[in-house]
């Protein structure tokens, strides 16, 4: 009995060789996919370079000439600005770190004693890039201050700082991170189940008969995606909460920015579940398919490890992706202390996701069984 009982299982495998060779294709996609970012990780025409704000205020000879270093090394992909702006960029969390030259750094160089302090400003949410950037300054600033970049011993002090508006210190401002881009991963797993019990009610023909209602195909859509974005902010408001009391963060801070965010992202969730509901041939085939789909949109929008590992190019395709704004707009909201209009931008690229998702579902919706 047991034989029969597992050859009838594989029949049943193999007998759908589409799902089969999904089943198989999606994790060779996503090793080949991760490999192709950091495989070529030590050729440097294929790193991405760490960005850094320099902000020179003392504006001499030994100043401009960390800077000229700064540019010349090609791990670094600096910026010169100046001193506010280096300041609010930080605070924003658009940039990870910032270098401010004081004014009066040479005077203090050629004087014997107390070393010249260097402001070190980082964002706390991005620590390892933080790190890493701190790292890479290090040896073309020595360079340019002591001359050739053999004599390693530091003629400066860093003067570190957490530029940020955020109400949590560096390790909960991770874990605030990691709560945000696990939530919006949450909603975009849920809008793949919600998409195949859709396939699975087309399967037994219950949309069929909801088609024979007197009820326009536009209200079943709508209801369907406005039921979907109710459960998934359901899902949500679960996860932030077991982060606001396990890791204190703070969404209670600006209550309307972080809904409006929220209510964005369950639409477009719930959209992106009608979208893959539309296009899906059988639930064993979509599932694959999306859950591919849904793996790379995380990774690519920054919710699994910081985009500065990531290509250039890659990072610039992350504008695309709707996890990245997501993501952003959370941590704007639940750690980071911004004001509720600073997350406009995300709520709107938000709400088009959400439109051309369920454009594309409504034009694409097949109402009878699978198709042929």
């Amino acid at each position: 009995m047991l034989k029969e009982l597992i050859i009838k299982d594989l029949k049943v495998f193999f007998s759908d060789r589409r799902a089969m060779v999904i089943s198989m294709l999606v994790p060779i996609g996503i090793a080949c996919f991760m490999a192709g970012i950091f495989g070529n990780a030590g050729k440097t025409t294929q790193s991405a370079k760490l960005p850094i704000l320099v902000a020179d205020q003392d504006q001499t000879e030994l100043t401009h000439l960390i800077e000229d270093k700064l540019k010349g090394d090609p791990h670094l992909d600096v910026r010169i600005v100046d001193g506010n702006t280096a300041r609010q960029e930080v605070k924003d969390g658009k940039s990870a770190a910032a270098l401010i030259l004081p004014k009066g750094f040479s005077d203090q160089a050629q004087r014997s004693g107390k070393k010249p302090e260097i402001n070190f400003l980082s964002d706390p949410a991005q620590s390892m890039e933080v790190q890493a950037i701190r790292g890479s300054v290090m040896q073309p600033i020595v360079s340019a201050m002591v001359g050739g970049g053999q004599d390693l011993q530091m003629p400066f002090d860093f003067r570190n700082e957490m530029e940020s508006t955020a109400h949590d210190d560096e390790g909960n401002a991770a874990a605030a991170h990691v709560f945000d881009g696990m939530a919006v991963q949450g909603l975009l797993f849920f809008s793949i189940e919600a998409a195949m019990g859709i396939l699975r009610e087309r399967r037994l023909g219950i949309w069929r008969r909801l088609r024979a209602a007197p009820v326009s195909p536009g209200m079943l859509f709508l209801s369907r995606i406005l039921s979907g974005a109710i459960r998934a902010l359901t899902i949500l408001i679960a996860v932030l909460g077991v982060g606001a009391l396990a890791f204190h963060l703070q969404i209670g801070s600006n209550l309307p920015g972080l809904l409006a965010v929220g209510i964005a992202a369950s639409l477009m969730a719930a959209a992106f579940g009608m979208f893959v509901a539309a296009l899906g041939r059988n639930e064993q085939q979509s599932r694959g398919l999306a859950i591919f789909v849904v793996l790379t949109m995380t990774m690519l929008g920054g919710a699994w490890f910081p985009s500065f590992l990531m290509p250039d190019w890659v990072q610039k395709i992350s504008m695309i992706v709707p996890v990245k704004w997501a993501v952003d707009g959370f941590d704007a909201m639940t750690w980071r202390g911004a004001q509720a209009s600073a997350v406009g931008t995300s709520v709107a690229v938000l709400l088009v996701f959400a439109v051309v998702f369920g454009a594309v579902a409504m034009t694409r919706f097949r109402w009878d069984g699978e198709a042929a």
